[in-house]
């Protein structure tokens, strides 16, 4: 898992998902904080590599509160 809500740097995906598909491991990333910044381009995007990206609506996108849970489609078969 991979996310944090005061953290000043961006996170590397990519080296995420290597060590998940070192051990056979599923990758999640929490946005939550940063999605506005990951919208515009600012920030890392984590679903390039996250087998699941989760994110709410309420922070940056200021929205009504409200969670997203985004997830691959394809030959992984997440439970």
């Amino acid at each position: 898992m991979a996310g944090a809500s005061a953290y000043p740097r961006e996170l590397e995906y990519n080296r995420f998902r290597e060590v998940c598909d070192d051990v056979g491991a599923y990758f999640l990333a929490d946005m939550c904080h940063v999605s506005g910044l990951v919208a515009s381009g600012l920030q890392n995007n984590p679903f390039e590599y996250a087998d699941v990206v989760m994110s709410t609506s309420h922070k940056s996108l200021q929205g009504p509160r409200s969670a997203m849970i985004f997830s691959r489609k394809d030959d992984r078969n997440l439970p």
